[in-house]
């Protein structure tokens, strides 16, 4: 009866479309059938949200946002021409993630295009506004996941699109790619404040020279330095504050020219929140440079989409 009194109490505060859901214990198991079909109706989205919203506002894939910022994709799928419900994996990962099912009061509030709102209640009707402690791991570790498979997903996209074959041995292991990633990071850290060192020594030389030239300035191209390590004959991460600095914010085909005026190649810089880099064209480069592990590559910006290669052996 308490529980019943607060749901309507939840319910009538909200001017948006929405439903709720209880969980109970022993509506988590699903051992035998008849509680098994429970356990998918406790999953279903109720026809009157369904009629509450329109057509077009409808999709399989539905978003769930908590109070502190987190927030899970879920799939829908359907029953016969009526029955619509959440998919085992994504609701289930959505109640571990979160330590729930405890006797917990959610309610969904629909703010438009599937994406929902949901709250957290004890039976008390008291809001829980802060993850629990397993939650806050789980959720935490969730997110490394998705980070080191996005990192993965934008590879094998850049790569499948390169014509440079790709052996077998490209596809490393998940975490030896976080390390790989990691690596990239502190090196290019390393590099740029290296190649910032060089620059202002070099600034000086040209500063002192350009006293006796006739309009008396100089000019100095932005520059970066990395070298050569095993993860980067697939591609090449660019030192974050130089792409912040110098490169360009979405994706874009470069133009890199050997300093001995041999050769160029097309490379795509790829944009991206992790680290942005050279994919696509970068391991046809690496095959026709022949570069290989320990060479020092500089790389001069000249114009917008293009650069200037220098390596060191």
């Amino acid at each position: 009866m308490a529980t019943n009194s607060c749901i309507g109490m939840l319910m009538d505060e909200s001017d948006n479309p929405g439903f709720f859901k209880v969980l109970r214990k022993e509506d988590l198991s699903s051992q035998t059938m008849i509680l098994f079909l429970l356990y998918v109706q406790k999953r279903e989205i109720p026809q009157d949200f369904l009629k509450s919203i329109s057509a077009k506002e409808f999709s399989f894939k539905m978003v769930l946002k908590l109070p502190w910022g987190s927030s899970w994709r879920i799939m829908l799928s359907k029953y016969q021409s009526f029955f619509y419900y959440m998919e085992q994996n994504g609701w289930d990962q959505f109640l571990s993630d979160n330590g729930l099912g405890d006797d917990e009061l959610l309610t969904f509030t629909h703010k438009g295009n599937m994406c929902f709102n949901v709250s957290i209640y004890k039976t008390d009707c008291v809001e829980i506004l802060r993850p629990k402690r397993s939650a806050t791991i789980a959720s935490s570790s969730r997110n490394k996941r998705e980070e080191v498979n996005n990192v993965l997903e934008e590879e094998r996209e850049s790569l499948s699109a390169s014509n440079y074959p790709v052996s077998e041995t490209a596809e490393s292991t998940v975490g030896g790619r976080l390390k790989q990633k990691r690596e990239l990071i502190n090196l290019g850290k390393k590099q740029v404040k290296k190649a910032e060192k060089a620059n202002k020594c070099k600034k000086r030389k040209m500063d002192t020279d350009s006293d006796d030239s006739e309009d008396g300035t100089s000019s100095l191209a932005p520059e970066f330095t990395l070298t050569i390590k095993k993860s980067y004959v697939l591609f090449l991460g660019v030192p974050k504050r130089f792409a912040e600095m110098h490169m360009p914010k979405e994706e874009t085909v470069f133009k890199i020219h050997d300093r001995k005026g041999k050769k160029s190649w097309e490379v795509t810089y790829v944009v991206s929140k992790i680290q942005s880099r050279f994919s696509r064209g970068w391991p046809r480069l690496v095959k026709d440079f022949g570069l290989e592990v320990g060479d020092v590559c500089t790389f001069e910006l000249m114009k917008p989409t293009e650069m200037i290669l220098t390596v060191s052996k």
